[in-house]
């Protein structure tokens, strides 16, 4: 078991001068790295990134694996899933237009002594659009298919409104790439009313880079607010954060390191920050420290949030390594959303992130968030994340200050750490409380840290209250550990209707100073016939004596079972990307001789819990008179 904090900014949050100095000095320090120099244009290659047509990474480099495409940017109130229902869909809007007078044009054969007003009289680079002030409704476009060098500003005189927003785009066939050297490709500072869409964002070395693909950045005092931020159909990649002096960020994350980066950096430590936000159809993917980061200035003190309204959808994160020479907390994650009131992460892949962190402070996670309110991630496969050392490396997590979250209708598999962590830690600047875990699949997680178990609990701050893990589906393939991991110390928490399957011989459950406030009602748990065993402070090797302890029973009778849920594990799994896959996995489904059919605990009339209207594949719930057992309902 570590000692240390496991995904934690638990430090203090003042940056040295340094850094503030470097971060806030100018537009072009965070868009040009300190020595920069433009690179050779590489030849385009073919992307591969759906809904994102146009050229990829130079020397004929392919995008990876594909995310598919379902419309278009949203924005607006997100809606949330509070205790128990589930999350609402924000508003729709069409992507912003530019009217046709409206728009600038680069193309390597134009001319910056031109007006750049069509394309026919386009400017050539982007250092001529960086001396333009663009006004509310105005839009650049380069050169579909075609390389540009340089790092594009934009700053408060180039803001627009979420009715006529400033577009940033490609035109013609495909979309263009922008190599930014060692700096930023978009740098958006101080500035709301600004999308950025259908472009390929390139660093020279994530090892070397100073830079993000997309950064919008707020270092406005007093707690200001920014509104209308778009990111759609962008692939960053080749972002880190090797800057000046030491890099001891202490908590504050710099707009540096990551594929898309939207967050507030103000100089008075203030929650300033964005409403507002849509990324949507992006793709990150080989950056050094995040593929998307939202977030703002960490105080332990917090009383509010930086940023308001965030919708993550349709994104592929990938390959975001961390970095191994940053020891002081996590690096390596693919998507984080941070100091967030009211967010959904939708429909998103994340894999193969964090290898390279090797950090004893705190680890990476697939799509995680923390220091947030009434985040929803929902929809999402996280699999083969990784840790450099044996902390995290985990699916999903609801970290410490996590309040109002969910974690709904998620796969997550093979990935080094737990597949589901909950966790909180000192000096977390909000409490843990009221965080809904359901309807998800974890399988074979924990590969690399078996003592985290597919699903870990654990507090270490201030405590874990109201916390709620019902009707998930939890196969481990751990033959030395347990598949669920519960450290009862400060922590409120109710496992309700899941499925535990393990190997034979394997724990169920680990569970460590127990306390009338860890509840289990209405589990069923099976280990390919094998004897029953629950571990920790006390051994259990029967349902029976599991009972009398007072688990599995409510209002004195005996729920939950020990008998197999008849899952066909030999059927095909995985989805390669492809989230559409989801409702198809037959793995997860009971066959018709599985218990717990329609025998799940009502928690809606016991507990006045809403357990939502539908499972992991997308089925109405309940199939049958009642609710089934597991993240699954069998099918008629």
């Amino acid at each position: 078991m570590p000692t240390q904090p496991l995904c934690a900014n638990r430090f203090p949050s003042v940056p040295p001068a340094w850094q503030l100095a470097w971060m806030l000095s100018s537009p072009l320090a965070l868009a040009c790295g300190s020595d920069a120099t433009p690179g050779a244009v590489g030849g385009a290659g073919t992307a591969g990134v759906a809904g994102v047509a146009g050229t990829g990474l130079g020397s004929g480099a392919s995008a990876g694996a594909a995310v598919s495409s379902s419309g278009s940017a949203t924005g607006g109130s997100t809606g949330s899933a509070g205790s128990g229902g589930s999350a609402g869909s924000a508003g729709s809007p069409e992507p912003g237009v530019a009217r046709p007078d409206s728009s600038y044009y680069i193309d390597p054969t134009g001319d910056d002594a031109n007006d750049g007003k069509q394309p026919t009289s386009a400017w050539r680079t982007i250092e001529r659009a960086n001396q333009h002030a663009f006004q509310p409704g105005e839009s650049l476009l380069l050169a579909g298919g075609k390389s540009f060098v340089g790092n594009l500003v934009l700053d408060a005189q180039d803001a627009g409104t979420a009715a006529d927003p400033v577009i940033v785009g490609s035109f013609g066939n495909g979309s263009a790439t922008i190599r930014a050297g060692l700096g930023s490709c978009v740098v958006v500072e101080n500035a709301g009313g600004v999308e950025i869409e259908n472009l390929i964002c390139v660093g020279d070395d994530r090892t070397k880079s100073q830079g993000s693909g997309v950064a919008f950045v707020n270092s406005l005092p007093g707690n200001t607010r920014l509104s209308h931020v778009r990111v759609r159909g962008v692939e960053a990649s080749g972002f880190g954060r090797a800057l000046p002096g030491p890099q001891d960020f202490l908590g504050f994350q710099p707009p540096h390191g990551a594929g898309i980066f939207v967050g507030g950096v103000p100089a008075d430590g203030s929650k300033s920050g964005f409403d507002d936000v849509a990324v949507s159809r992006s793709v990150a993917h080989d950056n050094a420290y995040y593929g998307i980061l939202i977030t703002g200035y960490w105080s332990q003190s917090s009383t509010s949030y930086a940023n308001r309204h965030v919708r993550i959808a349709d994104c592929l994160v990938y390959d975001n390594t961390g970095d191994p020479l940053f020891k002081d907390n996590h690096s390596g994650s693919g998507i984080l959303l941070e100091d967030v009131d009211d967010g959904v992460v939708e429909r998103c892949v994340a894999h193969d992130n964090g290898a390279q962190c090797f950090s004893s402070a705190g680890g990476p996670a697939g799509i995680w968030t923390a220091g947030s309110n009434k985040v929803t991630i929902q929809d999402c496969e996280s699999y083969r994340n990784h840790s450099g050392s044996l902390i995290d490396g985990d699916g999903f997590d609801l970290d410490g200050g996590s309040t109002n979250c969910v974690l709904q209708y998620n796969y997550s598999h093979h990935n080094d750490g737990a597949g589901i962590l909950l966790y909180t830690y000192g000096g977390a600047p909000f409490e843990h409380r009221d965080n809904v875990v359901r309807y998800n699949v974890t399988e074979n997680d924990a590969v690399k840290a078996p003592q985290y178990g597919a699903i870990f609990v654990r507090n270490d701050g201030s405590g874990i209250s109201g916390l709620q893990i019902y009707n998930n589906t939890i196969i481990s393939n751990l033959t030395s550990a347990a598949a669920v991991n519960v450290d009862g110390n400060g922590a409120s928490v109710s496992f309700w209707n899941n499925v535990i399957l393990t190997k034979p011989g394997a724990a169920f459950v680990n569970l460590s100073n127990d306390r009338d406030a860890v509840v289990f009602q209405g589990n069923l748990y099976w280990s390919g016939g094998a004897d029953f065993s629950i571990t920790g402070d006390t051994r259990f090797t029967s349902i029976q004596a599991w009972r009398e302890r007072g688990k599995e029973r409510l209002q004195g009778a005996p729920v939950g079972g020990f008998a197999s849920p008849a899952l066909n594990l030999d059927a095909a799994r995985g989805t390669d990307g492809d989230l559409s896959r989801l409702a198809t996995l037959l793995a997860f489904s009971r066959g018709p001789e599985g218990a717990a059919v329609d025998d799940a605990v009502d928690i809606e009339s016991v507990y006045k819990v809403d357990p939502g209207p539908r499972d992991f594949a997308g089925h109405k719930t309940p199939q049958g008179s009642a609710r089934d057992v597991g993240a699954l309902e069998r099918q008629p």
